[in-house]
């Protein structure tokens, strides 16, 4: 369920659809030699005039909707032109082709540098999406660890399982569900049981959404004696258009209406991708239980439920949480290469010597940016390796990390430092639009000396 905010607002002009826009750009460069002909009626394109007034049309349409769209409204222009030469108007017995040229270049040279500016828009637009999705995750990683540590081990005195270790054990239950299954299906008991046990739930149910975003009547799985949910009811409805938890206190408060529902609460299993996966519906909890905190507790395990669903398979399949994460945001970032040309690059600095591998590698660490990721590895020939993603990194930006390493090794280890001094031998590889997942495999299998274990692509 695709939610709208303000960051992905990068529009240059209202957008329209494709016959609409055609119509509006007949309709304008129609009204301009209307406008001309009542205007100036012995020279409605106003060739003779100090200026040719009738060029805005195009030029709007340009402006607008961009190249195709200027250049017909200027065509027509010159149609018309011709049009009134060979039924013999007084004013354009000779063709003025500077009027036909200069109109058909102010058309194509403004839809042109709206076209550019429209195609780098929506590449900003692809990379800000990008960082909005790393900031939900290391947010909801953020309040995870801060209720795992605090306010959840005193809930749950005498349990010996932690928040995490629950995600964990949910994590390791999705990875022995075969590839062909369903995994919510599979798992829904297992989720109605943690969010159970974390909410106090006495009565609730897991209900399934479908891609056009309609709720299924029927429980995947359920605590208590759950009747079948109601489509129509207040609460689900509310759900399903915010995307948010919702109560029913918060519900009628916020829309001034008083109309009944069955429910307490609502939680949907929203990812980081904004995909709507299923929705708790709570139909009797605790009136201790029945706060904002532990809403937000249910919101945040709904959310991190829903990235374990939609997590890739190969991926999951790594032993490793940290190589599970890399692997998917090295996916990632191979498919926005592919799809978006929005170029990335990976590193694999191996340490071939023990004196200076342990310096070298505080220091690459160190040179970490904001949206990089960084992973530990030892390759098959027993050397310590350092993998490093640099998402959204162009040519310039990759110049700019090597010149950044250099500095580095200059501050801590002299001007003559280098990383095949220290014994570090660095291997990189680009991912740009043409790059495919083999030679991507290539490269780390093969040039790194990794295995399927550590990574998956």
């Amino acid at each position: 369920m695709a939610l709208q905010s303000v960051h992905k607002d990068y529009t240059l002009a209202p957008r329209a659809s494709g016959r609409l826009s055609w119509l509006e750009t007949l309709l304008v460069t129609a009204a301009a030699l209307g406008l001309g002909f009542w205007l100036v009626p012995e020279d409605p394109l106003m060739v003779g005039l100090a200026f040719p007034w009738v060029v805005f049309a195009p030029i709007l349409m340009g402006v607008r909707y961009g190249f195709m769209r200027g250049l017909v409204s200027a065509s027509l222009l010159v149609v018309a032109l011709l049009y009134l030469h060979r039924q013999g108007y007084p004013a354009y017995e000779e063709i003025p082709p500077s009027f036909i040229v200069g109109v058909l270049l102010s058309a194509m040279l403004v839809g042109e540098f709206r076209d550019l500016w429209n195609r780098r828009l929506e590449r900003l637009d692809l990379a800000n999406d990008y960082r909005q999705l790393r900031l939900d995750e290391f947010t909801r990683a953020h309040h995870l660890l801060r209720i795992s540590h605090d306010r959840l081990e005193q809930r749950v005195a005498g349990n010996d399982l932690s928040l995490r270790s629950s995600l964990l054990d949910l994590r390791r239950q999705l990875r022995e569900v075969p590839r062909e299954q369903d995994a919510l299906q599979a798992l829904a008991e297992p989720i109605v049981g943690l969010l159970t046990q974390y909410g106090s739930l006495r009565v609730a149910g897991l209900y399934r959404v479908d891609g056009n975003g309609r709720v299924d009547r029927r429980a995947l799985a359920s605590q208590g004696e759950m009747p079948g949910i109601d489509p129509d009811d207040l609460l689900v409805r509310l759900t399903l258009e915010r995307g948010e938890t919702l109560s029913i206190r918060q519900a009628l408060l916020e829309r001034g209406e008083t109309q009944h529902s069955a429910l307490q609460a609502c939680v949907p299993l929203l990812d980081t991708e904004e995909r709507l996966l299923a929705v708790l519906a709570i139909e009797q909890m605790p009136f201790f239980s029945f706060n904002e905190r532990t809403l937000n507790l249910l919101t945040i395990l709904a959310g991190h439920i829903a990235d374990l669903l939609g997590s890739d398979h190969q991926a999951l399949a790594l032993a490793d949480d940290d190589a599970q994460q890399f692997s998917q945001h090295l996916k990632r970032s191979l498919r926005d290469a592919q799809q978006h040309a929005l170029p990335a690059c990976l590193f694999c600095f191996e340490m071939t010597e023990a004196d200076g591998g342990e310096r070298a590698l505080a220091l690459l660490e160190g040179s970490r940016r904001g949206l990089d990721l960084q992973l530990r590895l030892t390759n098959q020939a027993g050397h310590p390796c350092l993998l490093v993603l640099l998402p959204l990194t162009s040519s310039d930006g990759l110049e700019g990390y090597r010149r950044r390493l250099r500095q580095l090794l200059a501050e801590r280890h002299g001007q003559d430092s280098t990383l095949e001094s220290l014994g570090v031998r660095s291997h990189e590889h680009e991912l740009l639009p043409k790059t495919r997942a083999q030679e991507l495999r290539v490269f780390l299998f093969n040039e790194c000396g990794l295995h399927e274990q550590q990574v998956a692509v």
